[in-house]
């Protein structure tokens, strides 16, 4: 709640990694700044629309995994399931997860993300994610991935880390053109076994710290944070070492209203302009992928009219390619087979469509 004094990582199952050590935002680490011309330097060729028939009715967004299978992620509706796959091209039902419900094996809410053969789901509402392996729930029809409670209540979004799961810290955040700086570490993790941990902070600032992107790839020994409202990113190995930062291209200033409230901490909002920066990755073996905003949201504009790029990295962070959309990115994958990405956008009547974005 944004009124309490003391935010809770509780039920015992938290600690803040590295409390009480120096802070990522504290190091010295190598900063790469890139350059405003990737912005016009991509190309890409042509896009089509792949047609879905009127059942899918409910889905607010699709990916495609090796060019085979959808996978429609649904908003919520009576006695239906957040996520369904189906065979592609004659989209022939596969199976369904998740139904709408507060019992066992259901969500209230759903926010996917696709790392290589892992499906990502998190339940926003009841703290809780699942795990998706695709080859095994292909493969198996006895197969399911149950959702596990972190219960970390200020952090919407979880991903694999090792054994256990690693989460967005909501109290770190440095501006120090507003006068804030929470030197907190970058990540929670869970592990079941911590004590339960108290902490004060000086200001509420969920609404304008929450919401990056974190990438894990152990293979790889990395893990990348995308920033939502800022034009940055980080790279960490396996450890939550901070190994480089990259900024750009546009920079982002938001402006913040700081209201004092009557528990002592000050809630902290965008003023008038809401600034997006990352908003959606892919990631592969070899690379991950990015998709980019840069730009500012205004009172009655259509996010869905800002400009999108998606930006390709290799995992020590080094910039590759950029590409120009044309369209509003919800989410994408990309093609095993042909040079191009699935991208679910929005149709002039607001209902998401998929295309396939061909590059030079």
């Amino acid at each position: 709640m944004k009124s309490i004094r003391l935010y809770h990582l509780y039920v015992g199952i938290f600690f803040l990694f590295s409390a009480g050590c120096t802070s990522d935002n504290e190091k010295t680490v190598p900063e790469t700044h890139l350059d405003k011309n990737i912005l016009t330097d991509g190309q890409t060729i042509r896009t089509d629309t792949l047609n879905f028939p009127d059942t899918l009715i409910y889905a607010k967004e699709f990916l495609v995994y090796q060019d085979s299978i959808l996978i429609a992620v649904n908003n919520k509706h009576k006695d239906g399931y957040f996520i369904e796959f189906y065979k592609l091209p004659d989209i022939r039902p596969i199976t369904r997860l998740y139904r709408l419900g507060d019992g066992p094996d259901e969500m209230l809410s759903a926010k996917t993300d696709l790392n290589g053969n892992k499906l990502i789901v998190n339940d926003y509402v009841k703290s809780q994610v699942a795990v998706v392996n695709i080859d095994s729930i292909l493969s198996s029809s006895t197969y399911s991935a149950s959702p596990v409670r972190h219960q970390a209540a200020g952090s919407p979004t979880a991903v694999p880390y090792k054994d256990i799961f690693l989460l967005e810290n909501p109290y770190s955040f440095i501006d120090k053109d507003a006068g804030i700086v929470q030197n907190d570490p970058r990540f929670i993790i869970t592990d079941g076994k911590q004590p339960y941990i108290e902490k004060e902070y000086k200001y509420y600032i969920r609404n304008v710290a929450v919401n990056g992107r974190i990438i894990v790839n152990e293979a790889k020994n990395r893990i990348v944070y995308a920033n939502m409202y800022k034009s940055s990113i980080e790279i960490y190995d396996m450890e939550l070492n901070l190994l480089r930062k990259i900024e750009g291209p546009i920079e982002l200033k938001p402006q913040y209203t700081i209201e004092g409230n009557e528990n002592g901490m000050y809630d902290v909002s965008f003023r008038e302009h809401i600034p997006y920066a990352y908003l959606d990755y892919y990631a592969d073996e070899s690379h991950f992928y990015l998709s980019y905003v840069g730009n500012v949201l205004g009172k009655g504009q259509n996010i869905k009219n800002l400009p999108n790029w998606i930006f390709k990295f290799d995992w020590n962070g080094n910039f590759i390619k950029s590409y120009p959309t044309n369209c509003h990115v919800l989410s994408f994958t990309r093609s095993k087979t042909e040079k191009a990405f699935y991208i679910t956008t929005l149709s002039a009547e607001d209902t998401p469509i998929l295309i396939r974005l061909y590059e030079d």
